[in-house]
């Protein structure tokens, strides 16, 4: 039996989560036991699904600012648990002290896992950045494995000289293929449930929150609608922007145009009521949304800031942040997705296999 922690600074229903629940399910259960730990514990769609598994859950201060707190309080668990892997599921540099902390405790299998290319804007992002460069440089030693969803995301994380040592293994946001393989049944059934029949249907999924940039497509639409007056957006997911992306909507005249359809532990069949997927984020490790919707058949539409790794179609396209760009293109798309689920598959996003390139790691440590 191997005893694993999965570290998280927040635990909600982001991608992080959904990437970790599709993992977890996945492992071979009697051979290890996995627990997640994390600096504050939100209300998550994959929670009972992990606990249904006998993922225990473990929260550390409560609050992601209590620093030192919460590594008191994460050093406490290490010896009380005796794990023997750490995979430190990472999006900024300080979450690298992790790292030695578990080093201290002797974890002997200590894995860094980048997941984001960039730090969000706020008054305190040039403070914020320098504390995660120190952090970066300070901390990256005391992992016994490098793991990123992409090139940017392992430069942004991870410290250079490290990296140019020892390199880092891509492991990619692998999804259930089958089950966002396109259904053209259901979707007829779900655009009647939304009342979406005769609508052109501009997508997203993600955190309504400023690395997304979903106001961003609210100016789309709002020109999008000049040239295809059918068009809609569905707009999947909750956060701290909602109030904003709603009153903003007001503001432009398309609140009718617009369908904020929350957490939905059914997102595949959300993907199959969409004709176009946008992506138009501001920064991005390895989105599994643009996986997800590829697999549903979808051309997907993303910012040039996404990382490159994600474009597993043909159809796949990066844009500049232009409004005029962006409306002409989605306006362009074809009314209806189309089989290409084998190709996502193909090249090499399947979770099954993605787990299975995890479980070897967590079972044999150095030798995976």
């Amino acid at each position: 039996m191997r005893r694993v922690c999965c570290l998280c600074e927040n635990w909600a229903s982001g991608g992080i989560e959904s990437f970790l629940c599709s993992v977890l399910t996945r492992l071979d259960v009697p051979a290890l036991e996995v627990d997640i730990a994390a600096a504050q514990l939100c209300d998550s769609v994959f929670t009972d699904r992990l606990k249904a598994r006998g993922v225990r859950f473990y929260e550390l201060s409560g609050n992601m600012r209590n620093v030192g707190d919460n590594h008191r309080r994460f050093r406490a668990l290490l010896r009380e648990q005796h794990y023997d892997v750490l995979h430190l599921n990472a999006f900024q540099g300080l979450s690298l002290a992790y790292l030695r902390i578990a080093r201290e405790e002797g974890v002997p299998v200590r894995i860094a896992h980048s997941h984001n290319t960039a730090l969000r804007k706020s008054m305190t992002r040039p403070l914020k950045l320098a504390i995660h460069s120190w952090a970066r440089d300070r901390y990256t030693k005391d992992a016994t494995a490098l793991w990123a969803c992409s090139g940017d995301a392992a430069a942004f994380l991870f410290a250079g000289h490290e990296l140019d040592e020892r390199g880092f293994q891509f492991i990619p946001n692998g999804i259930d293929v089958d089950r966002f393989r396109f259904d053209p049944a259901a979707r007829e059934e779900v655009r009647r449930e939304l009342g979406l029949d005769g609508r052109f249907v501009i997508g997203h999924v993600g955190r309504l929150c400023y690395q997304k940039n979903q106001g961003f497509l609210l100016d789309v639409l709002a020109e999008a609608v000049k040239r295809k007056p059918a068009a809609v957006l569905l707009l999947a997911g909750e956060g701290e922007d909602k109030p904003m992306l709603e009153e903003k909507a007001r503001r432009l005249g398309i609140a009718d145009k617009v369908l904020f359809a929350g957490v939905s532990e059914h997102i595949e069949r959300l993907y199959w009521a969409m004709d176009v997927f946008a992506l138009p984020s501001l920064f991005e490790g390895l989105p599994v949304t643009a996986v997800e919707a590829q697999t549903a058949g979808l051309r997907c539409l993303m910012s040039d800031t996404v990382t490159r790794e994600c474009a597993i179609l043909d159809s796949t396209a990066y844009l500049p942040l232009d409004v005029g760009i962006w409306a002409a293109e989605i306006t362009k798309a074809h009314d209806s997705p189309s089989e290409d689920a084998d190709a996502v598959r193909e090249a090499g996003f399947d979770i099954q296999a993605v787990a299975g390139m995890i479980q070897r790691k967590y079972l044999n440590g150095y030798d995976s």
